[in-house]
């Protein structure tokens, strides 16, 4: 089945501050997602990103179990699930949030969006001449292949296989640097006590 994204989900940008995006503050009450961490390199972790301070009647705007988020504007429009946190995850900037419905697998939408396929239809429905947008309603016009909900699942856990791979082995690469680290640092020591 082909349908539109406003079909099967909710599309809800992130909060624009007009003055001052929240400041990172070590006692403030969410932690901020923006883009620069959805397009690093390094395997997104919840509880590594800063903390700010926002008022409370903007608590509703954090990410809630299977958001899907995917940047606005940029280069890179990578779409990732949100699976819970400690603390509240409050996106700010120029960030999408999907909340999908119940015909749509939240892990299966973002497999489907990182898919070379429809990131090639992304650079059709971007706007702007010298910063990229995808806007809101552009992803609302967004059409998906929707197959049976127990298929999508199947996808959506072989992709998940495939993530836990990919950060495994980020940190096997993490560990090796680690060790390597030692035992340069133990040899000139060791160099030092031997001249």
């Amino acid at each position: 089945m082909i349908a539109h994204l406003a079909e099967l989900a909710s599309v809800q940008t992130a909060v624009t501050f007009r003055n001052q995006p929240p400041q990172p503050d070590p006692s403030g009450n969410v932690r901020a997602l923006a883009i620069k961490d959805l397009v690093s390199s390094l395997p997104l972790r919840w509880g590594d990103l800063h903390r700010v301070a926002v008022d409370n009647k903007y608590l509703s705007y954090c990410l809630q179990l299977g958001d899907v988020v995917i940047p606005s504007r940029g280069d890179y429009y990578k779409a990732w699930l949100f699976e819970g946190s400690e603390e509240p995850v409050f996106p700010v900037g120029q960030l999408n949030v999907i909340r999908p419905g119940n015909g749509l697998d939240a892990r299966y939408l973002v497999w489907y969006l990182n898919q070379k396929s429809t990131q090639a239809k992304f650079s059709l429905l971007l706007t702007g001449t010298s910063i990229k947008a995808l806007t809101k309603n552009a992803l609302l016009k967004l059409e998906l292949e929707v197959p049976s909900l127990s298929r999508q699942k199947q996808i959506a856990e072989l992709d998940y296989t495939t993530q836990q791979i990919v950060s495994i082995r980020h940190r096997l690469n993490e560990l090796d640097t680690f060790e390597i680290a030692y035992l340069t640092k133990r040899m000139l020591e060791e160099g030092d006590i031997n001249a």
